[in-house]
């Protein structure tokens, strides 16, 4: 059979079927004597082998987490990496909370932003230089253009041409890069962020967390590494998207553009 999205009913939402989804491809297998899925089951990795990190019980019932290239395959491929639960949650718990307070502070500044008088000046300014960079790689085109026939009516030598043409290619290069840059603020200008944008609405529904579930997991973090030290860093979704917001806000709130070249 062939799946065709949008095209019948749903029984779940979109958003719950994600979810799901993202609840199957992770790596939840339970302890031999129960079905309990533990709360970081599929999420934890090593930073220097790159493998799963396994969840262990100690005496008296202390839960802990090492590498399982250590525990399982040799002591010495990989370093125990070894973090005890409480401490994970904890540090975990405190990233999620300063990402919920992120995006809420975020929110807060798109609809400051959005709020305010049409974003003419902003355009214009950026309209400008745009326009005087394009003049300028106008100019450095046709410079780059006549240099080959002053080169054959003896005006300059070859190894001048060969120099010149390179100083030339190298500006073309630097100011391409440039307006790369400035149309892309541009349109990013112009299509604009609202308070309702899914990665903040995903972490602003959190703004009260106070303990860690499977769902928050599944819904905010894409994986977490340990660190030998016992240092971890949490990679969350929607990275790429609330790094768009930060630029966004960086555009409408910098009284002037940095242009380099």
């Amino acid at each position: 059979w062939v799946e065709v999205a949008g095209t019948h009913e749903a029984i779940i939402d979109y958003e719950t079927f994600d979810k799901v989804q993202a609840l199957l491809q992770r790596d939840t297998r339970t302890s031999p004597k129960g079905r309990e899925v533990h709360l970081f089951s599929g999420f934890l990795k090593c930073a220097d082998c790159g493998r799963a990190i396994t969840r262990c019980v100690g005496k008296n019932n202390n839960v802990y987490y090492s590498c399982s290239t250590y525990k399982n395959r040799s002591r010495t491929a990989c370093t125990m990496h070894s973090i005890k639960h409480e401490r994970l949650e904890a540090a975990v718990l405190f990233a999620v909370q300063h990402q919920v307070h992120l995006a809420v502070s975020y929110s807060e500044i798109v609809t400051q932003i959005n709020s305010a008088p049409i974003k003419k000046s902003q355009s214009y300014r950026l309209d400008d230089l745009i326009a005087a960079k394009e003049r300028e790689l106008t100019k450095i085109t046709r410079y780059k253009q006549s240099l080959y026939q002053d080169w054959k009516d003896g005006e300059i030598t070859q190894q001048e041409y060969r120099d010149m043409k390179a100083d030339y290619e190298r500006q073309t290069s630097d100011i391409s890069a440039v307006l790369t840059r400035l149309n892309a603020e541009r349109a990013e200008l112009a299509n604009g962020v609202d308070n309702e944008h899914p990665a903040l609405v995903a972490f602003m529904k959190y703004q009260n967390i106070e303990a860690l579930n499977r769902e928050i997991l599944v819904e905010l973090v894409d994986y977490i590494k340990v660190y030998e030290n016992g240092n971890i860093s949490v990679k969350f979704k929607f990275a790429d998207e609330l790094r768009k917001i930060a630029e966004y806000i960086e555009i409408n709130t910098t009284e002037d553009t940095a242009v380099a070249g």
